[in-house]
């Protein structure tokens, strides 16, 4: 009976429209560590790249800054339960940001989802107990599976609000870029982890969401063709602004 009804609510939020996020925006941080997969550490690591537009857009302060990410191959959420204890006591954070496995939150898979969100409690009352602030990395959708972009908003949107938590609409960012330049390739050639393009727009997400501010002008471009890394800044600062609603900084 509990499955039914479990496997009933999930169906539901999967035909249900997207809700609006309840947290729109954290205050700037300065230590901020990453929880996730390849996803993440693919092209030298998006902690990098955010670094690199945070310094460049305030280089007086940048030892004041830390980015740090722990990255396990094609994990799950809860198999960093083991590390995390660990990262958390490393140093203060002001910000962690948990990513799921590449369908994981999805409610297509009603006890994959279900796992996703029991680590999530468990994880951000970990986070929250250590003075650190849970951020969710919505991720994106397969090359050539666009149908996967809604499924995986609405499941981290879904924790996300439960916990108000923060969610950053990545996901989102790559949809938009797609269908404004589908010539612009994201992926890397096995479809599904991100091509250097893909990295610096969700760094650029990143920078949008945790920071309040556009990435547009910022200098660095992860060595990208000036017009393209202008193009994905831009695409980055719409989705953020139009996702929370315009209300950043």
């Amino acid at each position: 009976m509990i499955r039914a009804l479990l496997a009933l609510a999930l169906a539901f939020a999967a035909t249900a429209p997207l809700a609006a996020p309840r947290v729109t925006h954290v205050d700037p941080p300065h230590h901020v560590l990453f929880i996730g997969n390849s996803f993440s550490y693919y092209n030298d690591s998006l902690h990098g790249h955010l670094r690199h537009l945070v310094l460049a857009a305030d280089p007086e302060h940048a030892k004041e800054y830390v980015f740090r990410s722990s990255t396990i191959s094609g994990a799950y959420l809860m198999e960093h339960a083991g590390d995390l204890p660990y990262e958390l006591q490393s140093r203060h954070w002001d910000v962690v940001v948990l990513q799921g496995q590449s369908r994981e939150p999805m409610a297509k898979d009603a006890a994959k989802a279900e796992r996703f969100r029991q680590a999530a409690r468990g994880f951000d009352g970990l986070i929250r107990a250590s003075g650190a602030k849970t951020v969710f990395f919505m991720t994106w959708a397969y090359q050539g599976k666009p149908a996967m972009t809604e499924p995986l908003a609405k499941g981290y949107e879904a924790v996300a609000n439960e916990l108000d938590d923060l969610v950053v609409p990545v996901g989102l960012a790559f949809q938009r870029s797609l269908e404004e330049r589908p010539a612009l390739v994201l992926h890397f050639k096995d479809h599904m982890h991100p091509s250097l393009a893909g990295t610096y727009l969700a760094a650029c997400t990143f920078y949008a969401a945790l920071y309040g501010k556009s990435p547009e002008g910022n200098p660095y471009t992860a060595d990208l063709d000036p017009d393209t890394a202008r193009f994905l800044q831009a695409v980055a600062w719409r989705t953020v602004r139009g996702y929370y609603g315009e209300a950043v900084r």
